[in-house]
């Protein structure tokens, strides 16, 4: 007996294993034109997407019944758009919050909200949960949404009484500030 140690032989798939995965992460390694995750706030206005300022709101949309309609049919009354998510959790939060104030108008501002839920079942529930009872569509694969500049959830439009977009705004909005962005329509 030999008091040496024993050597195995190192298998193939572990070297290729091995070598697979130094390349993925040299691969995954910053280069100067890699862009960099930092502890570095990003400003609010950087957050907001203006492109649709100042389009009119001529677009088609689903509603919940199936049947279509468009933005347009608002025309003479404010507008808020709201896009929301079963998924999105500030969604959920803020909907109730964009009911009282519906409410509180009492039909001189018109809401809509528009689910890009991809199952109807899911949209239905969070709307049978927020208790919203605005009118709703239903945008499967995001089309309004990035016809109306969406890139975050939740994300909030504005509409003047003529059919054109004043602000596009992405983040939650509580009831109060959300009452003073209508009150910046008029």
């Amino acid at each position: 007996m030999s008091d040496s140690p024993t050597f195995r032989p190192i298998r193939r798939p572990v070297i290729l294993g091995v070598v697979g995965l130094m390349m993925f992460v040299s691969a995954c390694g910053g280069g100067d034109d890699v862009a960099r995750l930092t502890n570095e706030p990003i400003p609010l206005e950087d957050l907001q997407n203006d492109d649709a300022i100042g389009s009119d709101v001529d677009i088609d949309f689903t509603t919940f019944d199936g049947s279509t309609s468009n933005f347009a049919a608002y025309a003479g009354t404010p507008l808020v758009v709201n896009f929301f998510s079963r998924t999105c959790a500030p969604c959920v939060t803020e909907m109730p919050e964009f009911e009282a104030v519906f409410q509180a108008f009492d039909g001189a501002v018109a809401f809509v909200g528009i689910s890009t839920d991809a199952r109807f079942d899911d949209a239905e529930l969070i709307v049978e949960q927020t208790g919203v009872t605005y009118d709703l569509g239903w945008d499967p694969n995001a089309d309004v949404f990035e016809r109306f500049g969406g890139f975050a959830m939740p994300t909030t439009v504005f509409v003047d009484a003529e059919g054109v977009v004043r602000e596009t705004w992405s983040g939650v909005l509580t009831a109060t500030e959300l009452t003073a962005k209508i009150e910046d329509l008029a």
